[in-house]
């Protein structure tokens, strides 16, 4: 097979370099011719032409127009804010933001991590989906109002829990997402 392909190869280099070897290069332009509109000269009083644009013969073509009959304002009645009542802080509560702290693959861990935690300041969440078949569950921690406060407690958390790179979530996000199941650890 090296034999072969030793002959070939030279054999191809030889032709390159006889004189016989012709090539037939043939190139093609092609334009395109497009049509212009005819332009009509502007229509001009006869005037205006002999005399040349003044204040007075300009004054002759401007067209006067009258202002608009102007209508009374009516004045909008004031309106009374009040604040949400209680029943309808309770329906539409709000959603601040949270850390996801970790990701793994069975609830023993989840447990394992939610008990590293600091306990008691911020409550800890886990939340599971299904992402290609396979069930994950986070941790969460905390809820914050700003997704700066958010920023702010990666910055407190255990070095443990630092070097697992968190990031704030937001908690509406997860509320209207696929899978919003969100079960409170402590």
């Amino acid at each position: 097979m090296k034999k072969i392909a030793i002959v070939g190869l030279s054999v191809l280099l030889s032709a390159c370099v006889s004189s016989d070897y012709v090539t037939d290069v043939s190139s093609e332009s092609y334009r395109e011719d497009y049509k212009t509109a005819k332009v009509e000269k502007p229509v001009v009083s006869d005037q205006t032409v002999t005399q040349g644009i003044t204040e007075d013969n300009v004054a002759v073509n401007v067209v006067q127009m009258s202002p608009a009959a102007k209508k009374p304002v009516k004045a909008k009645p004031a309106v009374a804010i009040t604040p949400p009542s209680a029943k309808q802080k309770a329906m539409n509560s709000r959603y601040g933001f949270t850390i996801q702290v970790v990701a793994v693959g069975s609830q023993t861990k989840v447990d394992q991590f939610a008990r590293k935690l600091p306990r008691g300041e911020q409550p800890i969440w886990e939340n599971y989906k299904m992402v290609n078949g396979t069930k994950w569950y986070t941790v969460l921690y905390g809820d914050y109002a700003t997704r700066m406060d958010a920023k702010q407690a990666i910055s407190e958390l255990p070095a443990e829990f630092k070097s697992l790179k968190p990031f704030v979530k937001s908690i509406d996000t997860i509320k209207n997402s696929q899978y919003p199941t969100l079960n409170k650890l402590n």
